[in-house]
């Protein structure tokens, strides 16, 4: 017989590995490439001629290869394009000095055998790095016309960029999973607007979108309330934010968001969440009236920033893969 000593430190031992399973699936996750490569595709080969340079600058993208896609030749796998790519998997790379910590949140779940919809070894996706444009037009910056007011020519060439330039290519270069249900997108903020837009301009395309704290813009509330139905029956639309909720409300200030040795000054846009929250709603209620099924999650006092999106990056991934 087990003396009580002997259970105490079993019971104790299993708590503790729970917990650091738990803690494996739900962050911190670890920063860089878990294993995986960066390829680079230069923005020579990806024939921006064919679209106006005053609108749609040429671009270097970078693109995440998991380990697994090494390890098994003979594997396809599916891929996700993500918008502010540059903000997505390195900390030294994102513009605050925090990233999203994508990769390292791919490699915890597909570990945990968690990306049960991705390939036959249920391994990470190809991950597309699109970064933004960082330069201004004027006074406005031209993110925000690229992943802005889906009515207008920014907007809109950046779309067809990536779903007849920049897939085609991917597709010939890599071993991918082409269908539609097999390529996703991912965006925050404005990038979350550009995710929603890609799957509603390129329907056949692109078949699942991830949008974090998305700034909805009235032009593309009115596209989805516009457009038949049928375009989202075999649509993945997931939908989150942060900000103010009933008795829990953003911090003004986190001291964490101030320790990155790169824009040490960010403000972690304590109030942008809380603001855009109307236009979610509306996008619900667009998404509703029409019966479209789609996943929302509200993190109550989350802030609008890498760090506040990096916290929950695996619910996404969990809905576009899971």
């Amino acid at each position: 017989n087990s003396s009580p000593n002997k259970i105490h430190a079993i019971r104790a031992a299993k708590r503790s590995l729970l917990k650091t399973l738990e803690e494996e699936l739900n962050g911190p996750f670890p920063d860089g490439l878990n294993g995986g490569r960066l390829v680079t595709i230069p923005a020579a080969n990806l024939s921006y001629h064919r679209y106006d340079n005053n609108v749609l600058p040429p671009r270097d993208i970078q693109v995440w290869l998991p380990k697994e896609y090494d390890e098994h030749p003979d594997v396809p796998f599916p891929v996700l394009y993500c918008h502010d790519g540059q903000n997505a998997i390195e900390d030294s790379a994102s513009w605050t000095g925090y990233s999203w910590r994508l990769a390292g949140a791919l490699a915890r779940l597909a570990k945990r055998k968690k990306l049960k919809r991705t390939n036959d070894i249920s391994s990470p996706p190809i991950v597309v790095l699109m970064p933004c444009a960082e330069e201004r037009v004027g006074p406005i910056p031209r993110r925000h016309l690229e992943y802005g007011d889906i009515s207008q020519t920014f907007a809109q060439s950046h779309a067809d960029f990536v779903a007849l330039t920049l897939k085609p290519m991917v597709d010939s270069i890599f071993r991918t999973m082409p269908q539609k249900e097999h390529t996703s997108v991912i965006g925050s903020s404005l990038g979350g607007q550009a995710s929603l837009h890609l799957l509603l301009r390129h329907p056949k395309l692109f078949g699942k979108a991830a949008c974090m704290s998305p700034a909805f813009q009235p032009s593309i509330v009115t596209s989805v309330a516009t457009t038949p139905v049928h375009t989202f029956r075999d649509k993945t639309i997931y939908i989150d934010n942060g900000g103010d909720m009933d008795d829990v409300k953003v911090a003004f200030l986190d001291w964490s968001d101030h320790f990155s040795a790169r824009h040490w000054w960010n403000p972690g846009y304590w109030w942008l969440d809380s603001q855009l929250q109307p236009g979610i709603d509306a996008m619900k209620l667009a998404l509703d009236m029409k019966g479209i099924r789609y996943e929302y999650m509200k993190f109550a006092g989350g802030r609008h920033n890498e760090r506040g999106w990096a916290a929950r990056i695996d619910k996404p991934l969990l809905s576009l893969f899971g």
